[in-house]
């Protein structure tokens, strides 16, 4: 199983209509709100539940001023470890109010491969900079200008979640630029209209359907690798994730969300 977690970052990048616009006010999620996803992924013809996911929203300072902190983490349960090990987290300190990054960091671990990325913004001139190690070879330092609207992997779910999807037709396709260490990445997102998605759980949720082209060359074959349903309410939570890639299927389920801004009002009635 190759690089696990950032299927699902990527995953959640396409899920919420991300268009070619900025942050401009949030009311989908608020500090204290905590996601967690269990992935599977297809060895043959066996599906295995191969780790867990989780996206948290903590209140924090950064030199001195008020910050929300972004935490998510990725890790591959012990019965898995012995195939393809993952321990993957990733930090983001934002403004609560701009959305204006501070600085995200990428620590991951994935079946030996190790890769330490971490950037910083200077807010007046636009500027990056970016820091990445892998391995044992040097550190590797780059000065970057990706221009308005390009956001780093985690941020980029966030504020996703916040822009205004209710004017989309079916099968619009939105262009997302997302800085992944030192280079920027195009994709394109598809819209697929309304769906219902029963939960493992057995809790059935009304949804908003996409499809998503990603980066080809990488871990996927730059067809529209990713599957996504969302709630259909203010919330904006992936519900389901499937995700095509080189050597095989992953998929993400919603196991646990806490602290939400508003009701859940996808959820459907006869639901368990």
């Amino acid at each position: 199983m190759t690089r696990l977690y950032l299927i699902l970052l990527l995953s959640c990048i396409s899920l919420t209509g991300l268009q070619a616009q900025c942050y401009k006010e949030n009311h989908a999620f608020k500090e204290g709100e905590f996601l967690s996803y269990e992935v599977s992924y297809n060895w043959g013809p066996i599906w295995v539940d191969a780790g867990l996911v989780t996206f948290s929203i903590d209140q924090d300072k950064y030199v001195g001023k008020p910050a929300w902190h972004l935490k998510s983490s990725g890790k591959t349960y012990k019965s898995y470890d012995f195939f393809f090990k993952v321990v993957d987290y990733y930090d983001a300190w934002i403004d609560p109010g701009t959305f204006h990054p501070y600085e995200f960091r990428r620590s991951v671990y994935e079946g030996g491969y190790k890769l330490l990325n971490t950037l910083r913004y200077d807010r007046r001139g636009q500027t990056v900079y970016s820091s990445t190690k892998t391995n044992n070879n040097p550190v590797r330092f780059d000065t970057l200008k990706p221009g308005p609207c390009v956001y780093n992997p985690l941020l980029v779910v966030y504020v996703a979640r916040t822009l205004d999807i209710s004017s989309l037709k079916h099968d619009a396709r939105i262009p997302v630029t997302v800085l992944i260490d030192d280079s920027t990445y195009s994709i394109y997102i598809r819209y697929l209209g309304k769906d219902v998605v029963k939960n493992r759980d057995g809790k059935r949720y009304r949804c908003v359907k996409f499809a998503a082209k990603m980066v080809q060359g990488t871990i996927f074959r730059g067809d529209e690798d990713v599957l996504v349903w969302v709630t259909d309410d203010e919330n904006r939570v992936p519900v389901y994730i499937e995700a095509k890639i080189l050597v095989g299927t992953v998929k993400a389920y919603l196991k646990d969300m806490r602290g939400l801004r508003n009701p859940v009002l996808s959820l459907l009635k006869d639901s368990k």
